[in-house]
């Protein structure tokens, strides 16, 4: 049969072969060979920077924004794979991984499936365009990520040409859960219905019936509006005001809009209560501007910034009022073998790991300074600043503020992600030398991956028909400790029965005081 293929150019302004893409494999953050590949998807960056001459052109660019805790997950993946290659699950067979940096950015994340899709050994990573992908057989086997849902959404559907499984630790966006538009999409967390479902449930048993909702401007953002909005409605909430802000943060409008976002909380006095669906820089800046005019509310958080340590270490931040919201849950387990894992980090080699190589650049340039000054520099330069700081001697290693960033919920549904691929590898290897790269092909995974079943804190967990993982939340209370704000753990949500859990009386004591 005929077939077309085609080149993935690859360029990017700029001078260091450490931060700039002048070819195609310079474009991979973080590489290690294996028997069989698995991509990773992770907007280790907040931004991608804007082009500033004249026209645009379709240039890939350095990014700006360096994210603790997606740079942590990107490790989570790594030291999982590392943990499957020492231990018996799959004999005989080692797993690479290929992990790119999408930027919070759909066009990044689709310039990186792009190449996912490349056939196997294809020296000039070509793709294929055929009417029958049966027999293809792709760079990799199966997808971690992405980061977040408008990502997921727009790589699904080009991993779906080719049926390519992809497990995101992180997207929640209920429409993801439609198997006809996104036939080989997965999570090892729950979809967003549950998640607006127990909102709605926390503001009804808290008496609270006139709220506010902020959210970003983008898929996931405006899904989730609407999802909460129905179950808001059928739970006699009323929503008193809505508001979206820009997903990108090189909108020229952001800072205008979180403004006028401002002004319309400050006016809005009966309003005690503030949904907050946001992606966690986009809450930081808005944090921030409340500290300044005063702002004291009652703030829900959605699982993507419910547990944020950048986000509780901003000073002032008990003067917002009181901060409650529904976190993934995590195994203690994964959490401590990870700890082990970052204590060990300073040892590794950094040639195949650009993200860890960014990492050490960040702790010389911002080495002079305090926890959350320390923190705010790290997110604040650009990979086009560093090229000018990659001379700067001094360099402290600080593996405490790495443990320090770990939001475990995350942490965990990265590594099930990495647990749930291999398990069905390991299916698919039962009767073939899966050192062969063509042993099985991405569509043969993705039917395995349907009945998997992976012990986790001694539970059994599946994907159901929607490809999801149905886990429950944490509830997260937000509490001032000897100085420090902290986030605790006062009770859990079980979607399936619809209700909250206690540990003990005193936990349910806190929660019922949010009243």
């Amino acid at each position: 049969m005929a077939f077309v293929s085609f080149l993935i150019p690859c360029f990017v302004i700029g001078t260091d072969i450490a931060y700039s893409c002048q070819n195609t494999e310079d474009f991979v953050g973080a590489s290690s060979p294996g028997d069989i590949v698995i991509g990773g998807l992770f907007a280790v960056h907040s931004e991608m920077l804007r082009p500033e001459e004249y026209p645009i052109k379709p240039v890939i660019q350095n990014c700006a924004g360096f994210e603790i805790q997606i740079f942590l997950q990107t490790l989570a993946m790594i030291h999982a794979i590392e943990m499957i290659n020492n231990s018996t699950l799959l004999p005989g067979v080692t797993l690479g991984y290929e992990i790119y940096d999408t930027c919070a950015e759909v066009t990044k994340a689709m310039a990186s499936a792009l190449r996912f899709l490349s056939k196997f050994n294809s020296s000039e990573d070509v793709v294929e365009f055929k009417c029958n992908y049966s027999d293809y057989i792709p760079r990799i086997k199966a997808v971690t990520g992405a980061s977040y849902s408008e990502e997921s959404m727009a790589v699904s559907r080009l991993l779906a040409l080719q049926l390519i499984p992809q497990v995101s630790p992180a997207s929640s966006a209920e429409i993801l859960s439609d198997k006809i538009r996104f036939p080989s999409f997965f999570r090892t967390i729950p979809s967003d219905f549950h998640q607006t479902r127990a909102m709605t449930h926390l503001i009804g048993e808290c008496g609270w019936n006139w709220i506010g909702v902020i959210a970003t401007d983008d898929d996931n953002g405006r899904f989730a509006l609407e999802s909460f909005g129905v179950q808001a409605m059928a739970n006699n909430v009323c929503i008193a005001f809505k508001e979206m802000l820009p997903a990108y943060l090189s909108d020229n409008t952001f800072h205008a809009k979180v403004d006028r976002t401002i002004e319309k909380i400050v006016k809005e006095t009966r309003v005690n209560v503030i949904v907050v669906f946001m992606r966690q820089f986009h809450v930081l800046i808005l944090f921030k501007k409340a500290i300044e005019r005063n702002v004291k509310k009652i703030w829900i958080a959605s699982d993507n910034w419910s547990a944020a340590v950048k986000i509780s270490t901003i000073p002032n931040i008990r003067k917002l009022g009181t901060i409650v919201g529904f976190g993934f849950k995590s195994g203690f387990k994964n959490i401590s073998t990870f700890q082990d894992f970052l204590k060990n980090l300073h040892d590794k080699p950094t040639d195949n790991n650009k993200f860890l190589r960014e990492y050490i650049t960040l702790l010389s340039v911002c080495a002079h300074l305090e926890y959350h000054d320390f923190q705010t520099c790290i997110s604040n330069q650009s990979q086009d600043d560093l090229l000018q700081n990659v001379e700067n001697k001094q360099q402290i290693w600080r593996d405490d503020f790495l443990n320090a960033n770990i939001e475990p919920g995350f942490i965990h549904s990265t590594i099930l992600a990495v647990y749930a691929i291999a398990h069905a590898i390991k299916g698919q290897c039962k009767d073939r030398n899966c050192k062969d790269p063509s042993a099985f092909t991405p569509w043969e995974l993705l039917e395995e991956l349907k009945n998997v079943t992976i012990i986790d804190d001694d539970k059994e967990i599946t994907f159901d028909s929607n490809g999801d993982m149905s886990t429950n939340y944490d509830v997260l209370l937000w509490k001032e400790i000897d100085g420090h704000m902290e986030i605790t753990t006062v009770a859990e949500y079980d979607p399936e029965k619809d209700d909250f859990i206690f540990e003990d009386e005193e936990k349910k004591k806190q929660f019922l005081d949010l009243k």
